[in-house]
C-alpha cells in the first residue's frame, strides 16, 4: 500500500493495511446480555476446559494468594478454542477462486529475478513465467500457478517466496496466512472432519514463519476437494482460533480501591465497586469476569466474530478494533490511515515497554509499517482482533503468542504508544 503523505517519522511509521478479503464471519452479540451476564457471576474455583477442547490449559493457582498481587489484581486464566459453525463457513465457500501471485509494478525479468533470490529453480521459474502460466501489463505481472508449480516448492523456498509476495495486498493469503504457532497444527487437526490424505496435503504445503507454521495454499487444496462436507472439514480445522478466559479473584482481604484504579478507564467504578465489595464478604472469596471491567466497546465484541459486511462497511480489522477500544460508539474514521497517524500523533507517546492497561501495541515489519496492533489489558494478555479475514474473533490472547505469530524476535520491531492523558 502507498505510505500516506501523513507518515509520521521513520521511528513511529504506522500504516495500516486493510483487505475485505473473506470477511465472512458470525456474530454472537444478541446472546451476550444473557451468556455473558451467568459467566461473569459465576462462582468457581478454576476455569475447566470444555469436553473436546483442543488447546491445553494453562492457570494461576486459585488456592492460595500470591505474596505480592500485582496492580491489576489477581488473574485466573484459560486458553479456550473458538471455532466458527457450519453456517458461517458455507458463506465462505461461494469465494473461493484460483490461486494466483501478484507481482505489483514489477516486469518479467524483475520477477524471474525474485524468484531466483527466492531459491525458486530455474525449470520452475520458466513454468511460471510460461504464457500458459504469466500475464504482463503496467500493473504487474500476475501469476496463476498450476498444481504442479505449488506442489513442488520446498518448504523453505515457499517461505522466503511467500513472504515476498506478503508484500502485496493482492495476495491475501499470504499476507494474512492460517499460523498454527507450536504444535497447534497438530491439535487442530485432530478432529475425524478432515480426512488424512487431505491433512497429507496440508502438510505439505506449510511453511516456516519464526516458531510457527503457517498455509497459504488454501485455494489450491480447496479444488481438490469434491463435496461441501470436505470443504467443510478442512474450513473448521483451519479456523480454529486459541483465545484466553481471564477471570479477576476475589479475596476477603483484597485491596478493591487498588484494583479499580487499575481499571478505572472505560468503565465506571460505581457501578463495579458493589459487587466486588461483595465478594470480599465471602468467607473463600470468588471469581468474576473480566468483561466486568472492561469498556462498553470490548465487552459487545470478546469471543465472537464480525457479521458480514455490507457495502460502504468499515473494514474491521485489528487497527479499527484498537483505536476504538474505549469509544462507546466506534469511529470508523480510523479506517483511514492519515487521521489514525494524525491521532497517534496527537494525543500518544511512545514507550519502551506495555504495562498499563490501554497501552497500544503496534507490531512491525522489517520495513517499520504496522501489520498488527493490540490492546494491552494486564499481565501478559492483551485484546485484539487478527486480521481481517472471515475466521477472525475479537479476542484475548497472550502477548508472547503474538509476538511468536508475528514473528518479533528483533524487539525493535514492537512498538508501544501511550495516552498523553493517562
Amino acid at each position: 500500500m502507498a505510505k500516506n503523505s501523513n507518515s509520521i517519522p521513520p521511528d513511529e511509521k504506522f500504516v495500516a493495511r486493510f483487505n475485505l478479503t473473506g470477511l465472512v464471519v458470525f456474530s454472537m452479540a444478541l446472546v451476550l446480555s444473557g451468556g455473558l451476564l451467568a459467566l461473569g457471576l459465576s462462582v468457581i474455583s478454576s476455569p475447566k476446559p470444555a469436553a473436546g477442547n483442543l488447546f491445553s490449559v494453562h492457570q494461576h493457582s486459585s488456592d492460595v494468594a500470591p505474596a505480592q498481587i500485582p496492580p491489576w489484581g489477581e488473574l485466573t486464566t484459560a486458553d479456550i478454542a473458538l471455532e466458527a459453525p457450519e453456517e458461517y463457513l458455507a458463506f465462505e465457500l461461494k469465494n473461493i477462486k484460483a490461486p494466483v501471485w501478484t507481482f505489483q509494478g514489477l516486469s518479467p525479468e524483475q520477477v524471474r529475478a525474485r524468484l531466483t533470490a527466492c531459491g525458486v529453480a530455474s525449470e520452475q521459474i520458466a513454468r511460471a513465467l510460461a504464457p500458459a502460466c504469466a500475464t504482463y501489463s503496467n500493473a504487474g505481472t500476475v501469476i496463476k500457478p498450476d498444481d504442479e508449480l505449488v506442489f513442488s516448492l520446498t518448504p523453505e523456498v515457499r517461505t522466503k517466496l511467500y513472504r515476498e509476495l506478503a508484500a502485496s495486498t493482492s495476495n491475501h493469503y499470504m499476507q494474512f496466512p492460517f499460523i498454527f504457532p507450536g504444535k497447534s497444527f497438530e491439535v487442530c487437526f485432530s478432529h475425524d472432519e478432515v480426512a488424512d490424505p487431505v491433512e497429507k496435503m496440508v502438510r505439505s504445503l506449510l511453511y516456516s514463519r519464526g516458531d510457527a507454521q503457517c498455509f497459504s495454499d488454501y485455494e489450491t487444496v480447496m479444488q481438490h476437494l469434491s463435496t461441501e462436507t470436505e470443504k467443510i472439514g478442512l474450513l473448521k480445522a483451519l479456523s480454529r482460533q486459541s483465545a484466553v478466559l481471564a477471570r479477576l479473584r476475589i479475596r476477603p482481604d483484597t485491596d478493591v480501591d487498588k484494583i479499580l484504579g487499575y481499571w478505572d478507564k472505560g468503565m465506571k467504578v460505581k457501578d463495579v465497586r458493589p459487587l466486588l465489595e461483595s465478594m470480599t464478604r465471602i468467607p473463600e472469596g470468588s471469581t468474576i469476569s473480566l468483561l466486568y471491567l472492561l469498556p462498553q466497546f470490548a465487552r459487545q465484541r470478546l469471543y465472537t466474530f464480525p457479521t458480514p459486511p455490507e457495502k460502504n462497511d468499515p473494514v474491521i480489522d485489528c487497527h479499527w478494533t484498537t483505536m476504538n477500544f474505549f469509544n462507546d460508539k466506534p469511529d470508523n474514521r480510523f479506517t483511514d490511515t492519515g487521521y489514525t497517524v494524525s491521532f497517534l500523533r496527537a494525543n500518544y507517546y511512545t514507550i519502551a515497554k506495555a504495562t498499563s492497561y490501554g497501552d497500544i501495541i503496534l507490531f512491525l515489519d522489517d520495513a517499520g509499517n504496522a501489520i498488527h496492533s493490540a490492546v494491552y489489558i494486564a499481565d501478559d494478555l492483551v485484546f485484539t482482533k487478527n486480521g481481517n479475514n472471515f475466521a477472525q474473533p475479537w479476542k484475548l490472547t497472550h502477548l508472547k503468542s503474538l509476538t511468536a505469530r508475528y514473528e518479533l524476535e528483533n524487539p525493535e520491531r514492537l512498538m508501544v504508544w501511550r495516552r498523553k492523558d493517562s
